[in-house]
């Protein structure tokens, strides 16, 4: 569930000033949790194009596009909508929808849109029909093309600091060993997430001190990506890393701070720019160092040095040596994690996000 939207929602929901609608593709957990706080999303059986890669869904996508086209722009006709807020790139098909709602748009744009194809597709559809396009991170910006009067940055308000809370008292986590220091990776199994890199990381830490560190994998295959969660089993078995290494299945929201709490590292090593890197916030908020990639808005995250690490991206090797010298310097990780976690709070928190978006909101209300 994306934690950040739901609170927006419930955000506004709550403010007596605004009438929230919520218009969503289909029923899930999404939808529950909207329902136990008391809105009652409606449904158009929509379908978000996810890949232009895979011909049945495109196929498919194309198939059911202009139907959902009409009734959702019907939908924000009918319901006099004074602002269709986009939660991402993905609903950019339907931005148009709003335009000819004679509705104001916001648009969501939570990823550095790498592919050059895309980025021209987006920024012509946020130029024609989205007033104000909402940045994750001055690196998503960037690779939006979009200008500073037609897009802006506001960051993702980071994890609840009351859930990620170091100090609180969590149960054992049985699939991890006791009594050893953790190195963690937070991620689904797609090659973006790099998780090759993680064991490359893992091996070349083994030669240095064998047997002195284990590494834990949260994350599930991925529907379609099976091949890949095959890869990286078999370099694991391929450096003999079986004992060591650990891939546990991905647990709920509100269970990954008892995952964190076992780690001594954290590490994010992905083969993508980051938007802006959400696991690493999650980590800061449990005083956890961090040892990532520069790649995108990882780097808009922490203070290189002082609350976290940077690596060169693709420096596998560096980031072996800098989880080294964090491992063998408990004193460092101790004084970096607390760092973490104090800058985590000055520059993310939901009361400026929510503040930040209601002014968005305001000049098109």
């Amino acid at each position: 569930m994306p934690i950040s939207t739901f609170k927006l929602i419930e955000y506004f929901f709550n403010n007596p000033e605004y009438q929230v609608f919520a218009l969503l593709p289909s029923d899930g957990e999404f939808v529950k949790h909207l329902r136990r706080i008391g809105v009652q999303p409606d449904i158009i059986p929509f379908q978000r194009l996810q890949s232009i890669h895979r011909p049945k869904g495109l196929l498919n996508f194309l198939f059911r596009f202009p139907f959902a086209f009409l009734r959702i722009t019907r939908y924000f006709a009918k319901n006099k909508i004074n602002l269709v807020h986009f939660s991402d790139i993905i609903d950019m098909p339907f931005y148009a929808c709003g335009f000819l709602a004679r509705t104001a748009c916001i648009a969501h744009l939570r990823h550095c849109i790498e592919n050059s194809l895309a980025r021209t597709l987006f920024k012509a559809s946020a130029v024609l029909f989205i007033h104000k396009t909402i940045c994750i991170s001055q690196a998503v910006k960037e690779h939006s093309g979009l200008t500073d009067s037609k897009a802006m940055v506001i960051y993702n308000p980071g994890p609840l600091l009351t859930l990620f809370n170091p100090d609180t008292t969590f149960q054992k986590i049985q699939s991890l060993p006791e009594n050893i220091p953790i190195v963690m990776t937070i991620a689904k199994f797609l090659k973006v997430k790099g998780h090759e890199n993680f064991v490359h990381m893992a091996h070349r830490i083994e030669l240095e001190k064998p047997h002195f560190y284990h590494f834990a994998i949260l994350g599930n295959k991925f529907g379609g990506h099976e091949k890949y969660y095959e890869y990286v089993q078999d370099l694991i078995r391929e450096y003999a890393l079986a004992q060591c290494i650990t891939i546990l299945d991905q647990v709920g929201h509100e269970e990954v701070p008892a995952y964190l709490s076992r780690a001594a590292v954290f590490v994010h090593l992905p083969n993508w720019q980051e938007g802006l890197g959400g696991v690493i916030l999650e980590a800061m908020a449990m005083r956890l160092p961090v040892v990532a990639f520069d790649c995108g808005g990882v780097g808009e995250c922490f203070d290189d040095g002082v609350s976290g690490f940077l690596i060169q991206k693709g420096n596998v090797q560096n980031a072996a040596d800098k989880v080294l010298e964090l491992l063998n310097n408990p004193e460092m990780r101790k004084s970096v994690g607390w760092r973490a976690r104090k800058d985590l709070s000055l520059r993310f928190s939901y009361e400026k996000h929510f503040s930040e978006i209601t002014k968005v909101y305001d000049m098109y209300i």
